[in-house]
């Protein structure tokens, strides 16, 4: 009988140990990257490469895009510039968070340009379905003119009015004073 309840125990332990590692497969969340490029006279005059915020509410719209795709209609949309808060330090503005839903002042909405899949090998853009896309719009030299201290992606039913839709993700940078002479474009790279 003993032996037949160490077999038991023994089994028992066994059963736990799995059922603890179960579950500890780790997948990897939605993350973001910013590519953006300042031109002057057709020259780079400003390069910000950084990881990017990807905000609470964008998990919202992939939901909804998963429930069904009726509500809403489409992903993500637009790309939106702001000034930031007027309270912001010019060359050191806050770090971004993932409750933000709306910009702090947002001035200038466009269309995405075009979206791409990338390649995860070679980042470069390709036909081929992967996870990881990239957003691109070029803001030409009379458009979003001002100071720009954020950026965000908006999705479902986002529109060109400023505050529509649901925000993506969220980038603060230290001020880029954009010129009409300036061209500005901005990719957003979100990894899946």
């Amino acid at each position: 009988m003993k032996a037949f309840l160490e077999k038991i125990n023994g089994f028992k332990n066994y059963m736990k140990t799995c059922s603890s590692n179960k579950f500890e497969e780790k997948t990897s969340g939605l993350k973001g990257e910013l590519i953006l490029k300042a031109y002057e006279s057709g020259q780079m005059v400003r390069e910000i490469r950084q990881s990017n915020i990807i905000v609470n509410t964008a998990s919202i719209l992939i939901s909804r895009l998963l429930k069904d795709n009726s509500e809403p209609m489409g992903g993500i949309s637009y790309l939106a510039v702001g000034s930031g808060n007027p309270l912001w330090e010019l060359l050191d503005p806050p770090a971004p968070s993932t409750s933000q839903t709306k910009l702090e002042m947002e001035f200038c909405r466009k269309a995405i340009d075009f979206s791409t899949f990338v390649d995860p090998e070679s980042a470069e853009p390709t036909e081929i379905q992967t996870n990881i896309v990239d957003y691109s719009v070029t803001f030409s030299e009379g458009e979003a003119v001002g100071p720009i201290m954020e950026l965000a992606l908006f999705g479902g039913d986002a529109t060109e009015e400023a505050k529509s839709g649901t925000m993506i993700n969220w980038r603060t940078f230290p001020v880029i004073s954009k010129t009409n002479t300036m061209t500005l474009t901005v990719i957003f790279r979100i990894t899946a």
